[in-house]
């Protein structure tokens, strides 16, 4: 009878164990946040004259688009790929669809802002403004073909924040 006590004894305080130790590595992922390990470097924009929007924002075009398919607008559905980051390009990622070394271009639903299956895109409404009259890529070239690559820093007057943020924008395909 001891003997089953004390079995039983060891296997409970195993499983107590194991179940601790697996809830604290959910609560220590949960704290280290979004994984945007794979966020290429910033683009070069150096030597790249930008347009200037009426609000301040700089657009600079570090790749063109197909010129004959017609501009992303905010109606629009796209393939892309972005990255977003507090001051300029200097600090920290702050909403990338790299997220969790996702490397193929995500569905963006511009007019509502939403990636995927309708999960909110985290940039805020500027998002719209720095991706307007962007253009795909070449269909001939294939269903990847990138598109006009921009970068876009938007000023603190424009986002309400204490810094500018940078917007690396690369569009592949207007689906609709």
């Amino acid at each position: 009878m001891l003997s089953i006590l004390n079995n039983r004894f060891f296997i409970a305080t195993a499983l107590l164990i194991v179940s601790l130790s697996f809830l604290t590595a959910c609560e220590e992922e949960r704290r280290r946040g979004p994984d945007y390990s794979a966020v290429p470097d910033p683009v070069d924009i150096s030597g790249i004259i930008p347009d200037t929007l009426s609000n301040g924002t700089l657009i600079y075009v570090t790749r063109e688009g197909h010129p004959g398919l017609g501009g992303l607008n905010v109606r629009d559905r796209a393939l892309m790929r972005y990255s977003v980051w507090r001051e300029a390009g200097r600090g920290n990622v702050r909403d990338s669809s790299y997220q969790g070394r996702f490397l193929d271009p995500v569905f963006i639903d511009i007019l509502t802002l939403t990636i995927g299956d309708n999960v909110s895109i985290f940039t805020g409404p500027y998002f719209r403004f720095n991706v307007s009259g962007m253009l795909p890529g070449d269909p001939e070239e294939g269903e990847e073909a990138p598109g006009e690559f921009r970068v876009a820093l938007v000023p603190p007057s424009v986002t309400g924040l204490t810094d500018t943020l940078r917007y690396d924008l690369e569009l592949f395909e207007i689906i609709d």
